[in-house]
């Protein structure tokens, strides 16, 4: 009866650490090869959500704050100074990203199935890019390349 106990324990250890391992992490890396800085903020939204009811509060040209869907952030604008809106649930990472560099920032307990909207602001507090990111699975990483070439744009991993 204890060496089935013991057997029980180590097995319970070696499928723990196994899936520690795996672990729940989101990554988010910038490569910056342009002349200017973004600014990255990566809103970790504590609930499942699609990526059209994400809304967030920014500045208009005309300078009046208003609340904008993510996805407007792209046809209207330009939008300065975005902030997602107070009905979210959200951790955030803040990351600046100067010329020629690459940063990451890591979500240390990213759950499968919850989204991350990222938000790029130029040096003016621009809206330049954003981009909504969900995966069912145990880890994820994300990259975003500022560059005048072909590898220019984003790349996704769900592992």
């Amino acid at each position: 009866m204890t060496r089935r106990r013991a057997l029980a324990c180590v097995l319970l250890l070696v499928t723990a650490g196994c899936a520690g391992l795996g672990g729940t992490a989101a990554d988010v890396t910038v490569e910056n090869a342009q002349a200017t800085e973004y600014r990255l903020t990566a809103y970790l939204i504590e609930e499942p959500v699609g990526a059209g009811n994400v809304t967030f509060r920014a500045t208009n040209e005309t300078g009046a704050r208003t609340t904008v869907e993510r996805l407007r952030f792209e046809t209207d604008g330009p939008y300065y100074n975005a902030s997602l809106s107070a009905e979210w649930n959200a951790t955030e990472r803040r990351l600046v990203v100067s010329p020629g560099e690459t940063r990451t920032a890591t979500f240390d307990a990213w759950e499968p199935g919850t989204a991350v909207v990222y938000v790029f602001e130029a040096p003016d507090g621009r809206v330049v890019r954003t981009s909504f990111a969900d995966c069912p699975r145990d880890s994820l990483s994300h990259t975003f390349v500022f560059s005048d070439g072909p590898e220019n744009g984003y790349r996704s991993t769900c592992s």
